[in-house]
């Protein structure tokens, strides 16, 4: 059975992103789900794949904010079509974008610019993230979200505290 699942997962990554590692590119999938503040689930017609949003990182789920930002990324993109700037993948088998909904606007930076997300400082070092740092600074000036706690605690500095493993 393993053996059977890694094949369709290698056969899906294969039809599902071929033309895309190409061209870094994934156009028009459905959003079928919402894991997480950072996390969710596409598809288009040959299958479903996880999407990690690149360059941010939302609380933990054991964290403060972390429903909130996991409530403000479904309501953004619970039934969206999206397209997917690929940057990589992790080593959970996610895929790692950029996700920009029909508007164009980056999921991505909406986290934070609305205080649900830190600039990922170990994997946001493109020009984009300088942009993306100042909006995370104005959102701490002004209290929102997140930045409405006395300390709040980065997600890579929790789970270092807290010896967390990630759950697959």
């Amino acid at each position: 059975m393993m053996k059977n699942t890694r094949l369709w997962l290698f056969l899906f990554m294969v039809v599902f992103v071929s033309d895309a590692l190409s061209a870094q590119i994934v156009t028009s999938v459905q959003v079928k789900k919402i894991i997480d503040g950072d996390t969710i689930l596409v598809a288009n017609g040959q299958g479903r794949i996880k999407v990690r949003l690149w360059g941010v990182d939302t609380p933990e789920y054991q964290q403060p904010y972390s429903r909130a930002a996991t409530k403000f990324t479904r309501k953004i993109l619970e039934h969206a079509t999206v397209d997917l700037l690929v940057k990589d993948w992790d080593s959970y088998g996610r895929m790692v974008a950029v996700v920009k909904m029909e508007n164009g606007q980056s999921v991505n930076e909406l986290l934070i610019q609305n205080g649900y997300a830190w600039v990922h400082i170990y994997y946001c070092k493109e020009p984009v993230c300088q942009l993306w740092e100042d909006y995370e600074n104005d959102a701490r000036i002004k209290k929102i979200g997140l930045w409405q706690e006395a300390d709040p605690i980065a997600p890579w500095v929790w789970k270092r505290q807290n010896n967390y493993r990630k759950r697959k």
